[in-house]
């Protein structure tokens, strides 16, 4: 695997937890989340266990928004956690192999 290609997994690894860090504190901040909320005539409330906050209709559809792209960014981090750890035992593994080879390369001598 290339650099850049190792790089560019751990980079979309940190925005996919970046994305859920920022979805965990906009919940805390804004008062839950769309996916646990409820429309009510025309009222839209958001859910934080159980306890409900009334928020614009914009304010819910970004949460509804956020909560959907977890369902995509979640896995997506945990795909690129696994390839990005193998790579990186498979890196450490060449780079022990590689200095076993050159210990035993015969002198010149």
């Amino acid at each position: 695997m290339s650099d850049l290609c190792y790089r560019s997994i751990w980079v979309i690894f940190a925005l996919a937890c970046l994305n859920f860090v920022v979805f965990f504190i906009v919940a805390i901040v804004i008062g839950g989340d769309a996916v646990n909320g409820k429309i009510v005539g025309g009222h839209f409330y958001l859910a934080n266990h159980g306890k409900l906050t009334e928020v614009s209709e914009t304010v819910f559809t970004y949460s509804l928004w956020h909560v959907r792209s977890l369902f995509v960014t979640h896995p997506l981090g945990m795909l690129t956690w696994y390839f990005a750890k193998t790579e990186q035992k498979a890196r450490k593994l060449r780079r022990s192999s590689d200095s076993d080879q050159i210990r035993t390369l015969p002198s010149s001598t």
